[in-house]
């Protein structure tokens, strides 16, 4: 039924919701509590943390998906529950203002268990579980938010139980991958993508201080609402291909754009984030959402590339997109030390590396040509 599977969509895409709720309500309750300069490492240690997650994520999942001829089924390690489970644990027994290295190890295994339950709910489809855990994680982080406002030490330590398990199947190998020199492309691009963010956080950190390094992390956090979104419609491209995804995709992103953006400027972002939304301007935010809009254009090229099984040829796309974020971005924070020149920089390079991911997609991804009617130029390309 129709109704059934977009019932099944928006769960799935509320609860990916979840995944941003962790370095949110973190940031929110860290503002009312901690000096700007922890506040300062926080932001640098929870893009870090994303950073690894998105590592292991790559390595066991996506690789997996990249590997056409794998047979079995997907489910979480017990290796993964238990990191989350240790990495956390700091957060449960230490003040609430935690050290520096606490933060970061909290970071990394909390952010790789939310990451890596989330992607296999969005691949096996179980979006009933999905939906329930969600919802356990956002009352909880809501409930950490309102004892920080009620200046209660116990807040970060509501905050650290959202840790999750989803316990589902057996896996061989603890969740090794069934083709490792592919995983090992897979996880190699996601590593020089993904280090665009906490390498651009350690350079605002140390060149622009504290306050710019916590709304840069705002900003990058509230556009990351729709990070669910591209992660959805990346996964269901990868596991079905592009027929009857593409549209159902867009439509739901663009739905979560206009709700994100109207919710923040409204009136929202002010009230979660309390002082930390001091410094964040409508114009930065603005450009941060079409960022993200040039991602939705990218992904599908990406994907298309991805299930084909060409990972050494996107392992070289997203390293040269790695470099072209870095230079843009870094450049024009030396010239203008703001906000607002880093999402500009990062719309750039994204629209630069949109352009890259089709021509090489037309190419080498026949289903990508033929979903769009490029079979002239697939030709005059070859």
């Amino acid at each position: 039924m129709p109704g059934s599977r977009h019932l099944h969509t928006g769960v799935q895409v509320l609860a990916g919701l979840a995944l941003n709720v962790f370095p949110a309500i973190f940031i929110a309750i860290y503002a009312r509590i901690a000096p700007i300069d922890t506040q300062g490492f926080l932001a640098l240690a929870l893009a870090i943390g994303v950073y690894v997650a998105q590592l292991f994520n790559a390595f066991i999942v996506e690789g997996r998906l990249a590997t056409p001829d794998a047979h079995g089924e997907l489910g979480l390690p017990l290796w993964v529950a238990v990191l989350a489970i240790v990495c956390a644990t700091p957060l449960l027994v230490g003040p609430a203002v935690a050290s520096s290295p606490v933060l970061m190890i909290a970071s990394i295994g909390v952010m790789t268990g939310l990451l890596m339950s989330r992607s296999l709910g969005v691949v096996t489809g179980e979006w009933k579980r999905e939906g329930f855990a969600a919802a356990a994680l956002i009352l909880a982080s809501v409930a950490a938010l309102w004892l920080a406002e009620l200046d209660n030490p116990h807040s970060v330590r509501v905050l650290a139980v959202v840790s999750r398990y989803r316990p589902g199947k057996a896996l061989p190998d603890m969740g090794f991958p069934p083709d490792v020199r592919r995983s090992g492309w897979v996880t190699a691009e996601t590593a020089v993508v993904g280090a665009v963010q906490p390498a651009v956080t350690s350079v605002v950190l140390v060149m622009v201080g504290p306050v710019a390094s916590v709304t840069f992390r705002v900003i990058s956090t509230v556009a990351g609402a729709l990070e669910p979104i591209l992660a959805y419609g990346r996964y269901r491209l990868l596991a079905h291909g592009h027929r009857g995804e593409i549209l159902s995709f867009v439509a739901v992103f663009t739905v979560g754009a206009v709700a994100v953006l109207a919710a923040a400027l409204g009136g929202f972002g002010s009230l979660v984030f309390g002082p930390a939304w001091a410094q964040v301007g409508v114009v930065a935010l603005l450009l941060a959402f079409v960022w993200k809009c040039v991602m939705l254009i990218s992904t599908v090229p990406f994907a298309a590339l991805r299930k084909e099984g060409r990972t050494v040829l996107v392992f070289w796309i997203r390293g040269a997109s790695t470099v072209i974020y870095l230079l843009i971005s870094i450049g024009l924070l030396v010239a203008w030390q703001s906000t607002v020149v880093i999402f500009l920089a990062f719309v750039i390079a994204e629209a630069i590396t949109a352009v890259i991911y089709h021509y090489a997609a037309v190419r080498y991804a026949p289903d990508y040509a033929a979903a769009f009617g490029l079979h002239r130029l697939r030709d005059r390309l070859r």
